[in-house]
Order: C-alpha cells, then sequence, then structure tokens
C-alpha cells in the first residue's frame, strides 16, 4: 500500500503524477519483496476547498462527506481494477493504476490524499503460472500467438532485472539515486517522501 497526502491541493493532472509516482513505488516494493498482485484499489480523497473556495465551490453538485477534522467535503473516489495475472511489473501496475484513475477521478475537482493499494498480495514462490486452455479454430495463426506470448514473458523477464537492479542502486546509494522524468515534474513528491521516509538525503 502507498499513501499521500499532499501538502495543498491539487489539480487533477498534478494529482495525477503523484499517483503514477506511487504505483512505481508500489511495483518495485513488490518486486523487492518478492510479491506478485493480481488487484489494485485507489482511493482519491477531496479538498475541503472545493466546497468553500468560490473558484470552485459551484461546480460540485454531488455527494458530500465529513473528513476527519469535521469538515465538508465531496465524496471520495474509490476504484478497483483486476489484472490479467499475478504479477509485480512496473508497467503493467502503471498502466492499469493509470487507466483506473482516469475512470474514477472527478476532474473539476482539487485533490488532497490519495492511496493505492495492492490486493490478493502473495508470494511469487507460491504462485503457479496456469496453462490456458483455448478453443482451436482454423483462423488463428497459433505459430504465431506462440511468438508473442514469449515476446512478452521475455519483456517481463527484462523489466523484472531491470527493477532488482534500480532496487539495488536505491539501497546503496539512497532512494533518490535513480529519478523518472516524471519524478521531476511540476507538482511530483517522490523525491521528498524519500527523504522523509529516512532516505539518504541529498
Amino acid at each position: 500500500s502507498s499513501g499521500q497526502v499532499l501538502s495543498c491541493p491539487y489539480e487533477c493532472d498534478k494529482a495525477k503524477i503523484v499517483v503514477m509516482e506511487m504505483a512505481d513505488m508500489l511495483a518495485l516494493d513488490l518486486v523487492d519483496k518478492e510479491l506478485l498482485t493480481d488487484q489494485l484499489v485507489l482511493t482519491i480523497q477531496y479538498d475541503t476547498e472545493n466546497l468553500t473556495n468560490p473558484e470552485y465551490a459551484g461546480k460540485y453538485r454531488g455527494a458530500i462527506t465529513i473528513d476527519s477534522y469535521g469538515r465538508k467535503v465531496p465524496k471520495h473516489a474509490h476504484g478497483t481494477i483486476n489484472l490479467k495475472k499475478m504479477t509485480s511489473s512496473t508497467k503493467i501496475i502503471m498502466e492499469n493504476v493509470a487507466k483506473l484513475y482516469d475512470e474514477i477521478i472527478n476532474s473539476e475537482l482539487l485533490v488532497r490524499r490519495m492511496n493505492v493499494v495492492a490486493n490478493h498480495v502473495t508470494r511469487q514462490e507460491d504462485v503457479v503460472e496456469k496453462k490456458e486452455f483455448e478453443q482451436l479454430d482454423l483462423f488463428t495463426d497459433y505459430g504465431e500467438l506462440e511468438k508473442q506470448k514469449q515476446k512478452e514473458k521475455d519483456m517481463l523477464a527484462k523489466e523484472k532485472r531491470l527493477q532488482k537492479a534500480m532496487i539495488d542502486v536505491k539501497k546503496k546509494y539512497g532512494k533518490n539515486a535513480i529519478l523518472k522524468g516524471m519524478n521531476l515534474e511540476e507538482g511530483a513528491t517522490a523525491m521528498e517522501r524519500n527523504r522523509q521516509i529516512g532516505g539518504h538525503r541529498a
């Protein structure tokens, strides 16, 4: 699970950057602990400003709840996405979290906190690959299908080696030793979060 409370309310696009950083960190954490998941859950909590700031207050007509401080806020967004198989792939996890974010977010509201959770977490060694049984037909090129499956397997194995190399570098030189382009975008929070969680201070 990866959670973030923002220091100020974020608009939809900036909040998405932070959610993607969290998904990236979640995937690396799964690899590091040799765990896999096949379900992701995303929760987006909106800011009180959506109801108090005149610039935003008129836009929201939906359900209202009370936050932990007793303030009125728009009802949070919450969604779940099932993955096709057990995985710790950064690419697969980030693609699915991005899809889920776009599905559940109210783009007119300001975001204050978000949480990404991996469900059905299982040790890699306990996962047995299921054989796929397909109805044969005359129009499918099964040789080509097998090539595609092998290509995907090779890509995931290559990604796993890269993930492990990144984890090794981060453990040796600090969590901010390797960064992605999104970590340098305006509103990104991973670098600051890494410093707060006891990473090496730059």
